[in-house]
């Protein structure tokens, strides 16, 4: 199953000598079984919730990601939604793996070709966003986090088959 990509329309905003501007809004789109999940790369629709520092039970830096949505049902209701997932990496920054969240997984609840699609919104569109890109930058310039600032700082370097080869490890 393939997302789609959705270019939408803001509000028109009027310039100095009359002329119109039309803000654009990058969107991708995911059918899944209970409906089209609908991602917008708006400044307020990633956030990280936690991150991790490797430790000696778990060797991995680790950032939890939330990611809003909306879920259009039968055509015609929405559901406003933010579900989450880890990018886990190693600490010679070699080897990402998605992990899974115990509850509001952005996994969760899908079958193969569905979450294939989630996973390729993340690699191809997601980590490319400046929602994306800006929650991890207000994170970096935030806090005082010398030892994981340059985890954080690969993470805005990822590409489309980092992701793509990630393995995802699921909650059990």
């Amino acid at each position: 199953m393939e997302s789609m990509t959705v270019v939408l329309f803001g509000a028109t905003r009027d310039l100095a000598k009359g002329e119109k501007e039309m803000k654009v809004m990058d969107a991708k789109v995911i059918n899944t079984k209970y409906g089209l999940e609908m991602y917008f790369d708006n400044i307020k629709s990633v956030d990280i919730k936690e991150i991790h520092s490797p430790t000696i039970r778990n060797p991995f830096y680790e950032v939890l990601i939330g990611v809003e949505f909306l879920l259009m049902k039968e055509q015609k209701y929405f559901n406003k939604m933010k579900n989450y997932f880890w990018i886990s990496m190693s600490t010679d920054f070699q080897t990402i793996t998605i992990k899974e969240t115990v509850t509001e997984n952005l996994f969760a609840l899908k079958n193969d070709e569905e979450r294939e699609a989630t996973r390729e919104l993340l690699g191809e569109w997601l980590i490319k966003t400046q929602s994306f890109k800006n929650a991890i930058t207000e994170l970096i310039n935030q806090q005082d986090l010398s030892e994981t600032e340059r985890f954080l700082k690969n993470l805005l370097y990822l590409n489309s088959d980092d992701i793509k080869n990630a393995f995802i490890e699921q909650y059990n």
